[in-house]
């Protein structure tokens, strides 16, 4: 049985808001390509906002280094797009003052729309990779469970989600990067070995 739906792509571009656009294209192509057009609206939806949350970290920072959107296929109809920017320090979700404002929901959307996310900075230069992965899982609650703000377990969801998330945030928000980077790791083993089944 072949269990990868598609090609996978990975792009290097400026840190210019001229090429969030391109990106979008790049993942709805990869989509179109795998017949998987049903994670198209979101796929773009969230790539869009990555790249744009990267792009803007390293106007802010004076950072010229490109950014590096990688789409994959992790499993049967599991995509994981990965936007990599060269800014210093770790996203911070916006808080949104009103509802016409434009800002401050890129990291909100990501959360609310992906089946699983996080951020995480390793590697030997001041960056951070912001990922998110969907189709997976694809049954209603265990998607309620996974977007859950980390308050205990949702109805019917799973409680090691929540507990995993809980922690993970924790982790990410107390600045200990190698305690986010294992919150991460957990993250991602529970939902390979529980969900993703």
């Amino acid at each position: 049985m072949d269990t990868h739906p598609g090609p996978d792509c990975s792009f290097v571009f400026p840190p210019h808001p001229a090429w969030v656009r391109a990106a979008r294209e790049a993942v709805r192509t990869l989509l179109t390509a795998a017949r998987r057009s049903d994670l198209a609206d979101t796929a773009v939806t969230l790539t869009s906002e990555a790249v744009t949350n990267a792009v803007n970290a390293c106007q802010a920072k004076g950072c010229t280094t490109p950014v590096t959107l990688v789409a994959e296929w992790t499993g049967p109809g599991h995509l994981r797009v990965l936007v990599h920017d060269g800014a210093a320090g770790l996203p911070v979700r916006g808080h949104v003052e009103a509802d016409e404002d434009e800002s401050g929901r890129g990291l909100m959307l990501i959360e609310h729309g992906a089946d699983a996310w996080g951020v995480c900075a390793h590697g030997p230069g001041p960056g951070k990779a912001t990922w998110f992965v969907l189709g997976v899982p694809t049954d209603r609650t265990a998607r309620v469970c996974w977007s859950s703000e980390g308050k205990g377990p949702t109805a019917g969801g799973c409680a090691e989600c929540a507990e995993l998330l809980a922690a993970q945030r924790r982790a990410v928000d107390g600045g200990g990067m190698q305690q986010a980077v294992q919150a991460t790791v957990a993250v991602r083993q529970h939902m390979r070995e529980v969900h993703a089944s």
